[in-house]
C-alpha cells in the first residue's frame, strides 16, 4: 500500500488540479527560513574539522525536542508554529521520507 496524491488531497484539503508549484531549492539561508516558519533557528554546524552532514535540514530529534508538546496557554502564533512543525515532521518522515531516515529537509 502506498500514499497517493489523491490521498494527500483528501487529508490536507489542498487542491491537486491546476498548475504545479515548483521552484529551485536553495540551501543558503535555510536556518533563517526555519526560524521564520517555526520560531526556532537550528544551531549552526560548529565542527571545523568535518563538513556539515546536513547542509539543509534538521534531525527529527531536533523537531521532537523543540515541538513535542504545545503549551496549553500558547498564543495563536505559537500554536501556528507548532502546527507547522507537526506538518513538517509528518510530511518529511511519513509522506515524503528521504534516504537518511533521520533528517527533515
Amino acid at each position: 500500500m502506498s500514499i497517493t496524491l489523491e490521498d494527500i488531497a483528501m487529508i490536507s484539503g489542498l487542491p491537486i488540479e491546476g498548475r504545479a508549484l515548483t521552484g529551485k531549492v536553495r540551501a543558503a539561508g535555510w536556518r533563517q527560513w526555519v526560524a521564520a516558519l517555526v520560531g526556532v533557528e537550528p544551531e549552526p554546524w560548529t565542527d571545523e574539522t568535518r563538513k556539515d552532514p546536513r547542509p539543509s535540514g534538521v534531525l527529527f530529534s531536533w523537531i521532537h525536542r523543540h515541538f513535542h508538546r504545545c503549551p496549553r496557554d500558547a498564543s495563536p502564533l505559537v500554536v501556528e508554529r507548532f502546527a507547522r512543525a507537526y506538518l513538517w515532521n509528518l510530511l518529511t518522515q511519513v509522506v515524503f521520507p528521504d534516504g537518511t531516515g533521520d533528517t527533515a529537509s
